[in-house]
């Protein structure tokens, strides 16, 4: 679809969609991840961060990265599982990662803590952000990572108007905040 060709054209650093439900976007974003991630270095290629709100969309995720993986033709790991161990709690938060040997990257599904993120270099797709329990704080530790040549996606439909996605749409909209809208 064209809307979904704009938005994987864009090479902003910071991209933001407002959407509504089941439009394909983050399909789409799955496809530009795989290419990114199978990438080498010097072409671009880096590591990517999918965050979403619930276990059921980071599936759905990379289930599709899988998919784009191999309609591509990229040698690339299966899906493997793990556990992110959380410091502060006695908590075990599963995570999802494929691995694309040639490039050496990969795409990890983490949680949405925003510590999570810290110390990371790469994109970042935030899916559903207006519907983090932590977004500001999830958009600091994110929009950090642009300092060093990372790459933030925010992807959401709305969830009212006093919200840090909104908030982000209209710094952007208004020039206090570099990046693109798409709709």
């Amino acid at each position: 679809m064209p809307y979904q060709q704009r938005w994987v054209a864009d090479a902003s650093p910071l991209k933001v969609i407002e959407k509504s439900r089941r439009t394909g976007i983050t399909w789409a974003e799955a496809s530009d991840n795989v290419l990114t991630a199978a990438s080498s270095a010097p072409a671009g290629g880096m590591n990517v961060y999918y965050i979403a709100y619930n276990q059921d969309m980071t599936v759905e995720y990379i289930q599709a990265c899988a998919m784009w993986a191999r309609a591509f033709n990229y040698a690339a790991s299966e899906i493997e599982e793990g556990f992110w161990e959380e410091d502060d709690d006695d908590k075990h938060i599963k995570t999802y990662t494929i691995k694309f040997p040639d490039s050496g990257f990969r795409i990890v599904a983490l949680s949405s803590r925003p510590s999570n993120l810290r110390g990371r270099q790469g994109i970042i797709v935030i899916d559903e952000a207006a519907f983090h329990e932590q977004l500001d704080e999830l958009l600091k530790a994110a929009l950090a990572m642009l300092i060093w040549g990372g790459k933030v996606r925010v992807i959401s439909t709305h969830d009212g108007d006093d919200n840090p996605f909104n908030t982000l749409i209209g710094d952007i909209r208004a020039g206090r905040q570099g990046g693109s809208v798409h709709r």
